[in-house]
């Protein structure tokens, strides 16, 4: 039988496991800076929880007041299943507070805030909406 990783509920992390990743430390750090700067360079380790967790942080802080909280994907599997996860996390449904919006399936509201994408679709929104005013 294998090991059960009790930080994990039904595939999910847990929030003991999310607040033992990197990039919850510093947490405070990121929402100051990016609350300060225009433009914002994140780099990171892989699983450090840039991708699930930033947008969360910048939800939780109210960034979302003003606009959408984008985070692009290369691949739509990727998009996909990371709104799944971190709608989990923020227990709500796909579609409410987090959605997704990859090449033929949009599952997003008015009351998404949290919007995971592929790049290539928020390069389609571009070009009708050059400064993305939409977003936050």
């Amino acid at each position: 039988m294998g090991r059960v990783n009790m930080n994990e509920v039904n595939g999910f992390v847990t929030n003991s496991a999310r607040n033992d990743l990197p990039i919850f430390a510093v947490r405070h750090r990121l929402i100051e800076e990016i609350t300060k700067s225009e433009t914002v360079i994140i780099i990171g380790e892989t699983a450090s929880g840039k991708t699930t967790q930033i947008p969360q942080f910048l939800y939780n802080c109210g960034l979302h007041k003003n606009g959408l909280i984008a985070c692009t994907q290369p691949r739509r599997v990727a998009a996909i299943t990371i709104a799944q996860r971190v709608a989990h996390e923020m227990d709500t449904k796909v579609g409410e507070k987090v959605g997704f919006c990859v090449r033929f399936d949009d599952s997003t509201s008015s009351q998404t805030r949290i919007k995971y994408m592929t790049d290539g679709m928020l390069l389609r929104e571009s070009i009708g909406d050059r400064l993305l005013k939409k977003y936050s």
